[in-house]
Formats: C-alpha cells, sequence, structure tokens
C-alpha cells in the first residue's frame, strides 16, 4: 500500500474515532501529555503493520482500541511507580463491546414487530411493491415490469406504504393503538392510477 493510500485510509477508518480515544485513553492517564503519546505510539504501531496484518483487519475500530489498550498495558507496566488499581481496571474492561445492550435489543425486537404488523395491513398490491422495494431491494424499473404496472405508480405506492407504516407504528408507539384502516390518512382520487 503506498503512503497516499494510507493517509486515506488513516483519515477515513481510524483518525474519526480519536476524540473516543482520548476519552478511553483519559481514564487511564491524569496527565493530557500521556494521553497524547499513547495515542501517538497507538497510530505509529497501525501505520507500522505489515500488509498481511493490514489485510487481516476486518474492525478497524476495535484493532484501534485493542492497540490502544496494548499501549497503555506497556506504559503502565514501565512506568516506575505502578498503580494496582489500574493495572486490575485495565485487565477487566471489555475495549469494544459493540453488542446492543438487553434494552436495546428488545427495543429493536418491538419495533420490528411493530413494522411487520404495519406492513402486513397494507393494502395488498401496496406492500407488494413495497415488500419488492424496501426489503429486497429491487429497482422500481423491474417492479414494474414484474407487476405490469408503470414506474410512477411503484413509486406512488412505495410512498404511500411508507407513510402508512410510518403513521401506525407512531400512532402505536404514542398508545393510540389506530390500525390502518383507521388510521388518518388522505388519499387523492387517482393516486394508483395505472398510467403507462
Amino acid at each position: 500500500m503506498h503512503q497516499t493510500e494510507r493517509n486515506t485510509w488513516l483519515a477515513k477508518e481510524i483518525l474519526i474515532h480519536e476524540r473516543a480515544l482520548r476519552r478511553y485513553l483519559a481514564r487511564f492517564f491524569r496527565n493530557m501529555a500521556d494521553i497524547d503519546d499513547a495515542v501517538q505510539e497507538t497510530y505509529a504501531r497501525l501505520l507500522g503493520l505489515s500488509e498481511s496484518a493490514f489485510a487481516a483487519v476486518r474492525n478497524w475500530q476495535a484493532f484501534l482500541f485493542t492497540s490502544a489498550r496494548n499501549v497503555t498495558l506497556d506504559r503502565i507496566r514501565k512506568s516506575r511507580v505502578v498503580s494496582y488499581d489500574a493495572l486490575a481496571e485495565i485487565e477487566t474492561l471489555h475495549v469494544l463491546d459493540q453488542q446492543p445492550s438487553a434494552d436495546e435489543a428488545l427495543n429493536a425486537r418491538q419495533e420490528l414487530a411493530l413494522l411487520a404488523e404495519a406492513i402486513a395491513n397494507l393494502p395488498d398490491r401496496c406492500r407488494e411493491v413495497l415488500t419488492l422495494r424496501k426489503l429486497y431491494g429491487l429497482p422500481q424499473r423491474e417492479i414494474a415490469l414484474r407487476l405490469g404496472i408503470s414506474e410512477s405508480t411503484v413509486e406512488k405506492h412505495v410512498a404511500y406504504g411508507v407513510r402508512l407504516c410510518a403513521e401506525q407504528m407512531f400512532a402505536q408507539r404514542s398508545g393510540q393503538g389506530t390500525r390502518l384502516d383507521s388510521a388518518p390518512t388522505t388519499r387523492r382520487k387517482g393516486l394508483f392510477d395505472e398510467r403507462k
């Protein structure tokens, strides 16, 4: 990898996490100069990776924080006065836990259930178009050809379906519990007229 590519990679994958990295390191160093040194040493280690090690990394954010943790451990071990509390605390830290908490996971499942119910309550054609477009990622043109409708009608079905789903989910969240058939929506005459 050329130096220009390495610099682009550094800016795109690593430097965007510097603020979080400094907060993380502030838990172990009281002096700002020590934090600066640890950040620079972490960056130096990352830039010094061999091509094979560089290619093996799949999650740069996790690798960055793991490297910073290792730099911190090395600096604590090498310092003349070692705080046993700091050393014990750093050994028990989980560097980066990307798993959602239990309440976040529950909330996500509930939101997904609400969305599934909202989609199930859509008119048949609208549900079919919305599912093909948003869940399967098919282009409007392909959906139009597959269903024998115009691209404009596909676009209108998607917009209408998204609006109805949003209205139902908002109503459910705010405790109104309304369903699509009783939700206040405005439907223009001829909204889904088949035109080619």
